[in-house]
């Protein structure tokens, strides 16, 4: 095989803008707007005047929101002039209860976990704010009583902000990580269910279950697993940091004990923010495991693990406008959308010789990210052939990339990016 410098100075395909015209501005001169704005998703034109709201500029196309989301116009404003507001006025803070804070990581935060729990429908009063997924994780994974000997069940390939608490506490208290591997592609949802009950013992204390797996794109039956869990009175913990914002997310409906997630990626929120959600009958099970003044708070049970000192309440605003944002839009219709474009995606590989899509194509395991390869090509050669062209995607593997559509994202990417795989398959 070519060496990778010779791969990429040998490419014969034109560069011009992903959108085949020439860099256009964002208008930024309109001010930030959010959705409702902008028109009804009904509108075909309401999806271009949504991707005038984020700062990509016009001639880049980004696939990788499974690392990190781009921020709309009001998301980053809402940021901008929090952060503003608090250095130039600072003096005027007098500490009185009638004065609005000026950091978080010392009061309950409630308008904002009540946001959160309407779009995850759940109590705001069952949902704590945190940095990200993994402290979540770890939130659950030190928080719950384990002993020597019982058993948590998870993933070989999860990623390691979903499962790495775990390991933590195997090697300090003895408990027992047990991990399931699933073949690739995963053909259907039973298997999934199947790998995890036929790991079960008597000792199984937790399952730990990615909601979308982050390295193969798989979205996990978690319903039927967290029914499963329950009747066997085994805590179900589910990743969600790839899945809000992505899908639509019930944690009721889902039956799940925890879920947590990071709003940064397809939530689009500002980065450094997260939440945990426990359902209500299992909190008292998760000890806090940052201790400030209200690390016993009994009457809010959850405020209790929102206890790590001092925090930049300004990303917190920006959270809860990215909420609105999404909110304004509809989980449904992102998840419709967005899934949409992944299958426009799927179905033009399906027809590119010598491609090969890892991620499965079950109707139910299926998201709007797609792992594939293309013969003889390296992951992080196809990564590099692609962004000549102002494409990023991400290499996972040696021989695949990660490709994520989304609302930044449209039919003409799709299809640029089509054309230049059939190319690239052609050697």
């Amino acid at each position: 095989m070519a060496s990778r410098r010779s791969f990429l100075g040998a490419l014969a395909l034109p560069l011009f803008s992903a959108r085949g015209h020439a860099e256009a501005p964002v208008a930024a001169e309109l001010g930030p707007r959010m959705p409702s704005q902008l028109g009804r998703p009904g509108d075909p034109q309401f999806w271009k005047r949504l991707r005038g709201e984020f700062t990509i500029p016009r001639g880049e196309v980004f696939f990788n929101t499974g690392t990190l989301g781009s921020s709309p116009r009001a998301v980053q404003e809402s940021v901008i002039s929090h952060l503003r507001h608090v250095d130039r006025d600072i003096a005027k803070w007098d500490y009185k209860a009638d004065h609005e804070n000026y950091f978080t990581g010392y009061y309950p935060e409630r308008p904002l976990r009540d946001a959160i729990g309407v779009l995850v429908n759940c109590s705001g009063a069952d949902v704590a704010l945190c940095q990200n997924a993994t402290f979540g994780m770890n939130f659950i994974a030190n928080g719950l009583e384990l002993e020597r000997g019982d058993e948590v069940i998870v993933l070989s390939s999860a990623h390691p902000g979903g499962r790495k608490g775990f390991d933590l506490r195997a090697k300090r208290d003895g408990i027992v990580v047990r991990e399931i591997k699933l073949q690739d592609p995963v053909p259907d949802p039973a298997t999934i269910t199947a790998a995890y009950l036929a790991a079960t013992t008597p000792r199984t204390k937790v399952w730990a279950i990615p909601h979308i797996t982050s390295s193969r794109a798989i979205r996990f039956p978690v319903k039927e697993l967290c029914d499963l869990a329950r009747a066997r009175n085994i805590f179900s913990s589910v990743d969600g940091a790839q899945s809000l914002g992505h899908v639509a997310v019930d944690v009721t409906a889902m039956g799940c004990d925890a879920f947590f997630a990071s709003p940064h990626k397809w939530l689009l929120a500002p980065k450094g923010t997260g939440f945990l959600y426990v359902r209500p009958e299992r909190q008292k099970e998760v000890w806090a495991t940052l201790a400030s003044s209200s690390w016993d708070d009994q009457q809010d049970s959850m405020y209790r693990l929102m206890q790590y000192g001092t925090g930049n309440l300004s990303l917190l605003k920006g959270f809860a406008t990215a909420i609105e944002f999404h909110r304004q839009i509809g989980s449904d219709v992102v998840e419709q959308r967005i899934i949409g474009l992944a299958d426009r995606l799927r179905t033009g590989l399906a027809a590119i010789p010598g491609t090969r899509i890892i991620s499965p194509q079950h109707p139910e395991l299926r998201c709007a990210t797609t792992v594939y390869g293309i013969a003889n090509l390296t992951g992080a050669q196809l990564q590099d052939a692609l962004w000549v062209h102002r494409i990023r995607v991400r290499s996972v593997g040696a021989g695949e990339v990660r490709h994520g559509c989304h609302l930044y994202n449209d039919e003409a990417d799709v299809d640029r990016t089509l054309a230049l795989l059939r190319q690239l398959s052609q050697g």
